[in-house]
């Protein structure tokens, strides 16, 4: 993948320092590193929608708790009764470090800055990563979606009120990039990897893939591998 990357409040000077540069080095190779999971067709609505969220996000989750540690989901608060929780978080040394990957809805961009602030301000994380894609990846993805083009401009304009580091990626697909045609899978729809219900038949795709078996030779039957679960929002479709 190509990266745009802006630093808020000094984050990319943060992370590049070499106490720190271990951070910086994953995360821009995980996401440098990411293929692009498509299903040409998966709406009948609108033919140029193709990639596939869902497994975008599962890409992370694979190569972040599974692969690297990280903690899935824990809490973005110390008031544990709220359910407010970020995607990733670890612990680096002196520094903790909270990821958010967002490849839906613009409105759920607006909750990971707020979810940053909060644990920023409970001490719970000290710098912050937001993970986007591109405008022109986020279309082929859904209408509104959350992208890096955006989020550029509106960041700055929260200076005064968000105010820990924060490290905006944006993702898109160069020549370089591994483009992975789910829909050639012995899966039948999208729906059977999408759906509701259907987390086995996600981590079967993206484990089957990180352990090299070709598209083509994964479907119902394949192993499911290691996974993390999903929330709600992951393992239903919210696609169109």
């Amino acid at each position: 993948m190509r990266l745009e990357i802006y630093s808020y409040r000094f984050a990319a000077e943060i992370l590049q320092h070499p106490k720190h540069r271990a951070i910086w080095d994953q995360i821009i190779g995980v996401c440098q590193r990411a293929p692009l999971f498509i299903w040409p067709g998966k709406s009948k609505n609108n033919a140029s929608l193709d990639v596939v969220q869902q497994l975008m996000n599962a890409y992370f989750d694979r190569r972040l708790c599974i692969d690297s540690d990280w903690s899935h989901h824990p809490l973005a608060t110390r008031i544990a009764e709220s359910g407010l929780r970020s995607d990733f978080r670890k612990q680096f040394d002196d520094v903790a470090v909270q990821v958010e990957v967002q490849f839906g809805n613009m409105a759920r961009w607006y909750s990971d800055v707020f979810k940053f602030q909060t644990a920023y301000s409970q001490e719970l994380s000290q710098i912050a990563i937001s993970i986007v894609p591109t405008a022109a990846l986020g279309r082929r993805i859904d209408s509104n979606i959350a992208h890096f083009e955006r989020a550029l401009r509106e960041l700055p304009s929260a200076e005064l009120s968000i105010t820990l580091p924060i490290l905006l990626i944006g993702m898109e697909p160069d020549s370089d990039t591994s483009i992975l045609d789910v829909s050639s899978s012995q899966f039948s729809a999208v729906g059977d990897i999408t759906g509701r219900g259907r987390s086995d038949n996600l981590w079967r795709v993206i484990n089957g893939w990180a352990d090299g078996v070709a598209i083509s030779n994964i479907g119902p039957s394949s192993p499911v591998g290691p996974k993390v679960e999903l929330s709600p929002e992951e393992s239903s479709t919210d696609e169109v």
